[in-house]
């Protein structure tokens, strides 16, 4: 039987081996460290104590916006582990569905073996040749199921998926014994609870990351989540914001306009983090992000370079997507930039019931304040003059301007090769 029946196995001994194991996992359980540590440590002590697993495999569904899946393998020939995060869509793809997990959850079985050097295989799957010429003489798989299959988790994702999956092969001859089969039966099962408890923490962080962004996530991870609290933070400023966005959504069908707000943000977005940002916010269509400031490991002068590096990084993506557009036939996208430097108070604001992390102060003001300038000023980077004293960079003066709300109104700088009546560059990024 491809299936494992458990019956059949009949009751070992008492182990202090697979005992000891399995308490070793609870204990990793209890604490915040890397699943990845837990798979390498267990791969070790088993093969330390005589059982000669090759490979172990370890994944667990994370409920997600974009990640689907995060996967752990350990090898015994190299000593390596390494973890992959799998996107949603592949839970869409053929090779998930003609794969033994996939088998395991549309038939509701919660375990199964693949003896390849017997040919007691049933059913056969295309790993399995990949598998045997790797010398794998004996495939285990385990599902253990969330219990959600009555409940719409994700609309592109069956209920059932909800689980921890977990594979272990030998390339022993003979394979597994009926004592290492129920012993690594048993002991998945403890394994499957430290993997759901590492996949909780870890969609908890990713989820406080990607909705609050980097350090927001981590102030909530270490406690300060609590109304009103906060600190002063010195830190650059970056501003963006799209122009047009009201003449683009009648133009453009809903679909192609949230496709086009989605590139945008991720080309702007994407390129404030790759340069050490951090997105706080997205405001309409409207990017808001900062560089902490730290004078160990984030200088000011770092990261105004950082902030700069940033803003033609971003130009340069959009400048590279406006090129596809014009190819379909699809109107250009129109943003402009603001960099400021100041101090804010970064911390949790609003209501008993509902907080949100951000910024407030007059320099979050004052870079807002700036970007408006550019229609007037025909650049698309403004920076202020707090923030030229910090660059390092020789800038052009565009004067000072009225801005609602700021007495004395704000001083305004551009990139030399931005300026007005200066030629356009090809590359920018």
């Amino acid at each position: 039987m491809a299936v494992l029946d458990m019956s059949e196995i009949s009751p070992q001994p008492y182990s202090p081996l697979f005992d000891s194991i399995s308490d070793w996992i609870l204990e990793q359980t209890l604490t915040n460290g890397e699943l990845t540590d837990t798979v390498k440590g267990l791969g070790q002590k088993l093969v330390a104590g005589g059982i000669p697993v090759s490979r172990l495999a370890v994944g667990g569904m994370l409920l997600h916006p974009i990640i689907g899946a995060m996967d752990v393998f350990w090898e015994a020939k190299t000593d390596l582990v390494r973890r992959a995060d799998v996107p949603r869509e592949m839970f869409q793809t053929e090779e998930f569905r003609n794969a033994p997990f996939f088998y395991l959850t549309a038939k509701s079985e919660p375990t199964l073996r693949a003896h390849l050097e017997t040919g007691d295989v049933e059913p056969e799957f295309p790993i399995y040749e990949r598998f045997r010429k790797e010398g794998v003489t004996d495939y285990l798989a385990y599902f253990y199921s969330y219990g959600d299959s009555n409940r719409t988790v994700w609309q592109d994702i069956a209920a059932a998926f909800g689980g921890v999956s977990i594979s272990i092969s030998t390339r022993r001859a003979g394979g597994f014994t009926a004592f290492e089969i129920e012993r690594l039966n048993a002991l998945t099962k403890t394994l499957a609870v430290a993997v759901r408890s590492r996949s909780t923490y870890e969609l908890s962080r990713n989820l406080l990351d990607t909705y609050l962004g980097a350090l927001s996530g981590e102030m909530v991870l270490d406690g300060t989540i609590e109304r009103g609290d906060g600190r002063l933070i010195d830190c650059v400023l970056w501003y963006c914001d799209l122009r047009g966005s009201t003449r683009l959504a009648a133009e453009l069908s809903q679909d192609d306009y949230l496709e086009l707000l989605n590139n945008y943000y991720s080309d702007t977005a994407d390129a404030v983090m790759e340069h050490g940002g951090d997105v706080l916010l997205y405001i309409g269509d409207a990017v808001f992000a900062i560089f902490p400031i730290d004078n160990e490991t984030r200088p000011k002068s770092d990261m105004a370079r950082a902030a700069m590096g940033a803003a033609r990084d971003a130009m340069g993506r959009v400048a590279r997507r406006n090129g596809e557009r014009a190819s379909a036939g699809i109107p250009p996208v129109d943003f402009g930039i603001s960099l400021h430097y100041g101090q804010v108070m970064y911390g949790n604001i609003g209501t008993q019931r509902r907080l949100n992390f951000s910024v407030t102060g007059s320099a979050a003001n004052e870079v807002v304040r700036l970007e408006g300038f550019r229609k007037l000023l025909g650049c698309q980077v403004i920076v202020s003059s707090e923030f030229k004293e910090i660059c390092g960079q020789p800038l052009v003066h565009l004067g000072r301007h009225d801005a609602a709300g700021i007495v004395g109104g704000l001083e305004a700088y551009t990139f030399e090769d931005l300026a007005p009546g200066t030629p356009a560059k090809e590359n920018q990024s």
